[in-house]
């Protein structure tokens, strides 16, 4: 083999650990800074796509090496056949792992809570929202907590008029925004629906397009209400993973994994949900210690969000409900909704029993 070979297999094999890493090790050091480098980062946003399309193309490269085998060195075919196969492997394990392989996909949510029930529905409605599109939710979903990543406060008033959601509109502030208000996209807004009592704002994580957090009105050491302690609920925004906004999705990123890293500070159970522009396999959000993904505790395969059009196959998982591992998992589902590009997620949770004995329940 010539130098020139040799430098281009010592290439191929570099590549083929860097993208072993990623999707052997996504939370390690090295997984979460290649998973967030053009155009990894772009590709594991499809991770089902991009696993079936390696082993496509492992597999044609095998066959054509074994074809021209007779013609050409076995020598050469053998450093063909060696890298194939790994591509195959690599391609297959993303495949059968789109959130992330079996040891590292986070912590796991708790078993047997006897506490209320909580719905939580996130739906990025590009600013469309109709009473229509709330209607619809309500009928399918019947959510207690909607997360409207990207809804104008106004446009959610008049969407939700008349509902149980009416008097419960909160938005992002300033507060809410990591880097000014961006022109030309709506903020963050969550409508949380009358049966749950009265919550407060609080101080969100702030994202690109905005977040809100919204804490429960009596701490839980002190009367939680008719309806129990209510979780605090942090709704997001981030920047999409496209050429000029990747360093504002990375920074975005690192704001989750701070939130990750404090989610138990409070002693109380918190819900983090919205677009994340990312699936689980994406920098730090790989590295999860705290965050439950709602979707990996469901049974069956997490179905993508976004685009809606799309066969679910070809969808991206970038909608999430995550909760800290004392909220238990009960059910999850998805919703087509009115003009959106988007798919409605929706999470069914119980939470952890009345610490003061009071009965009730939301929902």
């Amino acid at each position: 083999m010539t130098l020139l070979g040799r430098i281009a297999v010592a290439a191929l094999w570099a590549v083929l650990l860097a993208a072993s890493v990623v999707v052997l090790a996504p939370g390690s050091a090295p997984g979460q800074w290649l998973g967030t480098r053009i155009p990894v980062a772009q590709a594991l946003a499809f991770p089902g796509v991009f696993g079936a399309s390696a082993v496509v193309l492992g597999l044609a490269a095998l066959l054509l090496s074994a074809a021209r085998a007779r013609r050409v060195s076995p020598r050469v075919s053998a450093v063909v056949a060696g890298p194939a196969v790994t591509l195959m492997l690599l391609g297959v394990l993303l495949s059968a792992f789109p959130v992330g392989p079996p040891w590292s996909v986070g912590p796991a949510g708790a078993v047997g809570n006897t506490g209320p029930m909580l719905r939580v529905t996130v739906f990025n409605s590009l600013d469309t929202l109709t009473a229509a599109d709330v209607d619809r939710l309500v009928t399918h979903l019947d959510p207690d907590v909607l997360v409207l990543p990207e809804a104008s406060p106004d446009r959610v008033r008049r969407a939700v008029a008349g509902t149980g959601f009416a008097g419960g509109v909160h938005s992002a502030t300033e507060a809410g925004f990591s880097a000014g208000r961006p022109a030309g996209v709506a903020p963050t807004t969550i409508a949380v629906h009358a049966r749950l009592g009265a919550v407060t704002p609080g101080d969100p994580v702030p994202t690109t397009f905005g977040a809100v957090r919204l804490d429960p009105a009596s701490p839980a050491s002190e009367d939680p209400g008719p309806h129990g302690v209510l979780p605090a609920i942090l709704g997001v925004h981030t920047a999409p993973p496209v050429p000029r906004l990747m360093d504002a999705w990375r920074a975005d990123l690192e704001r989750l994994a701070v939130a990750d890293a404090d989610a138990v500070a409070d002693g109380g159970p918190l819900i983090l949900a919205g677009d994340l522009n990312a699936t689980l396999r994406h920098g730090p959000l790989a590295a999860r210690t705290r965050l439950v993904d709602t979707a990996a505790q469901c049974p069956g395969s997490p179905e993508g969000t976004w685009t809606a059009e799309r066969p679910a196959w070809l969808r991206t998982p970038i909608d999430h409900v995550l909760v800290t591992p004392d909220v238990e998992v009960v059910d999850c589902a998805t919703l087509r909704v009115g003009a959106s590009d988007h798919l409605a997620y929706a999470a069914t949770l119980r939470l952890v029993g009345d610490p003061v004995g009071r009965g009730g329940g939301v929902g």
